[in-house]
């Protein structure tokens, strides 16, 4: 099937949503945020899906009758990064930010402002221009009349000599660009990111292979294909590209071949193809720095516990034990023990091959690794 295929069959479902909530304002209720606790202190969204589909939809069918509804999701989306999305910024609150903003009215800017103030990442990152797209001199007005408790902060923000009607409106040729209207001027990419969150696995697979088809082969889109084929299940895949990005390593990049070597293993191990994966692990060692205590000592955390992992996954006992020896050889006078979960893959090595001396060791270097670490984080500066 073609991409265009792909992407019209992806929005047929989106699109009757769509059609739904403007026709039925009680189906609203569906899309408003629904909190959801995963282990008493994590938070969910039950209908933060939906409510993405929809929007999504709106992004490429675009009507002046849509903006209750648009401002209806992006209350809904700040309330859901309010309370479950305590850092970060993504695609779903900056789309709704802007459907909303093309709108051009001055009364929406508390709206924006209220999306702004969530977090110091949307602080950053939700543009002030959000709040400008009715009119600099009328946003200025707006807030000057209001008894906002942050009226003063915001006018700071907003009467500055830069913020002209020229740079709004430069900024919204930008956001048109990235939202684009028509879906076929929607970057595969894009797509690729929207059909894993439609939990269409096979979709995204030829979206983000028709796309990295289209780049240049660097190790950038090299890692970005990989990283994209291995979160949607396809192992195999994403070590034949890693493959591809081993042979093209920046040799003027220190430890470049062992770090790409590295997520090559771990890629071999998910694939389950162990030997491999060990074969691989033999390669790195030929070509990790010297140095443990060196800036790239995190490599070698990441090069042992690739060892331990991959003990207890070896068939014969004695393969196995031989493994968990390498590892353990390896795992002396690498600083930091805390980190990367290095000792944990240890015990569990040690645990399920049968070696009780070495279980007792990591054990205690566990206890020691944690007094390390309550001492680095107290300590000032």
């Amino acid at each position: 099937m073609s991409t265009a295929d792909e992407q019209h069959r992806l929005l047929r479902g989106p699109a009757k949503d769509l059609e739904r909530a403007r026709r039925d304002r009680a189906a609203w209720s569906d899309l408003a945020f629904f909190a959801e606790h995963t282990d008493g202190r994590h938070v969910t969204d039950r209908n933060e899906p939906a409510r993405f589909r929809v929007l999504w939809a709106l992004q490429y069918d675009r009507r002046p009758q849509d903006l209750p509804l648009l401002r209806f999701l992006l209350r809904q989306q700040t309330v859901f990064y309010q309370k479950a999305v305590p850092w970060g910024l993504a695609s779903d609150l900056l789309l709704a930010g802007f459907m909303v903003a093309e709108h051009r009215r001055v009364e929406d800017l508390w709206l924006h402002w209220a999306a702004k103030s969530i977090s110091f990442d949307t602080a950053l990152g939700y543009h002030l221009y959000h709040l400008l797209t009715g009119g600099v001199a009328t946003a200025v007005a707006e807030v000057r009349a209001s008894a906002h408790p942050d009226r003063d902060r915001i006018l700071d923000d907003i009467t500055s000599d830069r913020h002209t009607e020229a740079s709004v409106e430069e900024w919204l040729g930008e956001q048109r660009a990235q939202f684009p209207a028509d879906p076929a001027e929607e970057s595969l990419r894009t797509w690729a990111h929207r059909a894993a969150g439609l939990g269409e696995p096979e979709a995204s697979r030829l979206f983000m292979t028709e796309w990295a088809a289209g780049e240049p082969r660097t190790e950038d889109t090299l890692n970005t294909l990989q990283f994209h084929l291995a979160r949607l299940g396809y192992p195999a895949e994403a070590v034949a590209v890693q493959r591809e990005a081993v042979a093209i390593s920046d040799a003027s990049w220190p430890g470049a071949r062992a770090f790409n070597l590295l997520t090559l293993a771990r890629l071999q191990r998910q694939a389950e193809d162990t030997a491999g994966a060990w074969t691989t692990l033999e390669e790195i060692q030929n070509v990790m720095p010297p140095d443990k205590q060196g800036p790239r000592q995190g490599l070698w955390r990441h090069f042992v516990k690739e060892c331990f992992l991959l003990a207890p996954l070896t068939p014969d006992d004695s393969t196995a034990r031989r493994r968990l020896a390498v590892g353990d050889e390896h795992l002396r006078g690498i600083p930091r023990l805390w980190m990367d979960g290095v000792l944990d893959a240890a015990v569990a090595a040690a645990e399920e091959v049968g070696d009780p001396r070495a279980l007792h060791r990591y054990r205690a270097l566990q206890q020691a690794a944690a007094r390390e670490y309550e001492q680095d984080i107290s300590r000032p500066g």
